[in-house]
């Protein structure tokens, strides 16, 4: 009878384990999306513990009914695994000189999130893991189930190898939108935006020949009040919209490329805008948004984190459309796109767990697809607009020169009046610039 009893007490104690201790019974975890099995180990990572390095706060509740919030993602991973996932939050102020010290002193960071400034630098300096390792990007099934975004991949891969990863089922995969005021537009005779771009008629040409119209003097007292556009991107759009790269890679060195007609051809149309058209205010850096909203300017190239605003302040009147594109490309549309993506740093102690907690948070359930896509839907104002900036994401640009410290500043010296004769005056600071980060490639 006392042997039945100690069964039945062990067998009680048993079952609890199992329930409150997940993939005690279960070596394998499955986690299924579209045609892809995410097999976990639920032994292997017990009692282990990696840091995630990120510039904000963790979200505790997702903005979206039914699709998890990031920190709810977590501690389902810590429950399947028994890992400990520690989220280690830095001011975007501090973020690259923190991180740098906590990866080169080899202590406390696993997973960071970075950006277009980090490369080729960290890569050159091995602060990076590429994450070919750890991932099989050639799987379609994964890549589908993720859904990689292909900029970001593109963006960091060097030398063969992908170092950052990101995913579309967030509000960044939209690129920057060309935000406009369809009443402007339609005070003025003037025709959409978006029309005229799924007619393929949005071109440089075309925006600057609207662009003189919606310049006004709307209350007739001599002085224009109304301007057709504003934005503190000024040359960058141009040079992406007419196919030009500020800098190339070559075998994983950045190589000058500003030196030929496309581009003196993109910094001439910011010269032109304003000395021709007259299309911008004078201080047409102060407020852009705000002048946007207001009513001020008709138009504005801005990023997709605005959405919202931009809809709060101006409704049904609001429009977007991609940049229009320059005469030397032959692609629909070239925007810019998001930088920022997860990377694993080089000082992690588990690599194979970082890469795994990587593909969890960035694989959505295929129900939190669809709220996700659903939501997206419904903050640009409708499947049409969505289509268009979802195809535009695909060939978004990431500027290739933000990783080389000093080339931004010498690309706002140019003299758009004369461009190519600036260019060449300024070329052996532009490849001094590069020459001084290729020092520290081996």
């Amino acid at each position: 009878m006392a042997k039945s009893k100690i069964f039945v007490i062990f067998f009680l104690v048993f079952f609890a384990f199992l329930t409150f201790v997940p993939g005690f019974g279960q070596r394998v975890y499955q986690y299924k999306v579209g045609n892809y099995v995410l097999n976990i180990d639920t032994q292997k990572y017990r009692g282990k513990t990696i840091y995630v390095w990120q510039h904000w706060p963790e979200e505790e509740k997702s903005s979206i009914p039914d699709v998890r919030s990031p920190k709810e993602a977590r501690e389902e991973f810590e429950k399947i695994t028994g890992a400990k996932v520690k989220i280690v939050y830095v001011t975007w102020e501090t973020k690259v000189e923190k991180q740098t010290a906590a990866i080169l002193s080899g202590s406390g960071c696993d997973i960071v999130y970075i950006d277009s400034r980090q490369k080729p630098t960290w890569m050159m300096k091995k602060m990076l893991l590429p994450l070919n390792r750890y991932i099989d990007f050639n799987n379609k099934d994964l890549y589908n189930a993720v859904g990689f975004r292909k900029p970001i991949l593109d963006y960091f891969t060097w030398r063969g190898q992908i170092y950052a990863v990101t995913n579309i089922y967030n509000d960044n995969v939209f690129p920057y939108i060309l935000y406009y005021n369809k009443e402007k537009f339609e005070m003025a005779g003037l025709p959409d935006p978006l029309e005229l771009y799924k007619q393929g008629k949005w071109t440089w040409e075309t925006f600057f020949n609207l662009g003189k119209q919606l310049t006004q003097d709307t209350n007739g007292d001599g002085k224009i009040d109304q301007y057709a556009y504003a934005s503190w991107r000024t040359y960058a759009p141009f040079l992406w919209t007419n196919d030009v790269m500020p800098i190339k890679y070559v075998g994983g060195r950045p190589v000058f490329n500003l030196d030929n007609p496309k581009a003196y051809k993109a910094f001439q149309a910011v010269y032109e805008m304003d000395a021709k058209y007259k299309m911008r205010p004078a201080d047409w850096w102060t407020d852009p948004q705000g002048r946007f909203q207001k009513g001020i300017t008709c138009m504005d190239y801005w990023g997709p984190w605005d959405i919202s605003n931009m809809r709060n302040a101006l409704g049904k009147k609001l429009g977007m459309v991609p940049f229009p594109k320059g005469p030397d490309t032959n692609k629909k549309s070239a925007d810019e796109g998001d930088d920022s993506a997860w990377a694993i740093a080089s000082s992690s102690k588990d690599p194979e767990l970082a890469a795994l907690y990587l593909l969890w948070m960035l694989m959505p359930t295929d129900k939190e697809k669809e709220l996700i896509v659903k939501n997206q839907i419904e903050r640009v104002g409708g499947k049409e607009v969505y289509d268009i900036l979802m195809d535009a994401a695909t060939r978004t640009v990431i500027n290739p020169a933000a990783g080389i410290p000093g080339f931004s500043e010498l690309m706002d010296q140019i003299d758009t009046a004369n461009p190519a004769k600036s260019i060449k005056a300024l070329k052996p600071k532009f490849e001094a610039a590069i020459n001084a980060v290729l020092e520290g490639l081996k």
